[in-house]
């Protein structure tokens, strides 16, 4: 299983509204909302590494409101 640690910045006032869609792709396990340097987590976990990427290069990046994205792909 390969994850994919997701982190966040956005402009607060779309914030609610990120984490529902986010909850909505498939592969996203968990979302965290946090403090300090991010907004928010996410953890995405797949077998299949295009599966990641695609929801990381398509589908986050269709949620207005999200203003950095920074990927941690871990593979095992």
């Amino acid at each position: 299983m390969n994850e994919a640690f997701v982190l966040l910045n956005v402009d607060y006032k779309h914030q609610n509204k990120i984490i529902e869609a986010a909850k909505k792709i498939s592969i996203v396990k968990s979302v965290k909302t946090t403090y300090g340097m991010y907004d928010i987590l996410l953890v995405l976990e797949s077998d299949n590494m295009q599966e990641i990427k695609k929801a990381i290069d398509e589908d986050l990046h269709k949620i207005e409101g999200i203003n950095n994205l920074t990927s941690l792909i871990s593979i095992n």
